[in-house]
């Protein structure tokens, strides 16, 4: 944090120390800090796929799902091949009730990057939310075969399938 910083006052127009020092805010939990220096990594380089990744996390973290799909479709128009976008962007369109986009999210997710656990548990819960059990169990036996050691892929889908509807 120090470091970017100080490369900020060196140079006030370092974009990409504005975006790390960003994610840095968002994964202390400073998430206002974590907009502001997204968006200004933004309005020193409107090109950055990254930055628009990251102030989009912020906003999902935040609840803000609009905002964050706006930013995480931007991010894909300006890198369509960074997976771990579209599954960023699944749980904003599954929490704004768009589902079917969810699902499409998570099925480009798998095609860029097949090996990813997240793409298939995340998946795995927005079928569960559509009721479509059999795809769900698919998606979650998927997580386990490409982790097995991951104990909450084994329980945890069907509980919050079941305390979300």
């Amino acid at each position: 944090m120090a470091d970017c910083t100080e490369a900020i006052r060196l140079d006030p127009k370092f974009f990409e120390a504005f975006r790390v020092r960003g994610r840095l805010h968002d994964m202390k939990g400073e998430f206002d800090k974590a907009i502001a220096d997204f968006t200004e990594a933004i309005r020193l380089n409107p090109q950055s796929a990254d930055a628009y990744w990251g102030r989009g996390h912020v906003y999902e973290v935040n609840r803000d799902f609009d905002k964050a799909i706006v930013d995480y479709t931007e991010s894909i128009r300006l890198d369509p091949r960074h997976a771990e976008v579209y599954i960023g962007r699944g749980p904003a369109y599954s929490k704004s009730g768009e589902i079917d986009k969810a699902i499409a999210d998570y099925n480009e997710a798998a095609r860029l990057d097949p090996k990813q656990t997240t793409t298939y548990y995340n998946r795995g819960l927005t079928y569960g939310k559509k009721g479509d059990h059999d795809k769900a169990i698919a998606d979650f036996t998927e997580a386990i075969r490409l982790n097995p050691n991951d104990a909450e892929a084994y329980y945890k889908p069907w509980l919050r399938i079941f305390l979300e509807g």
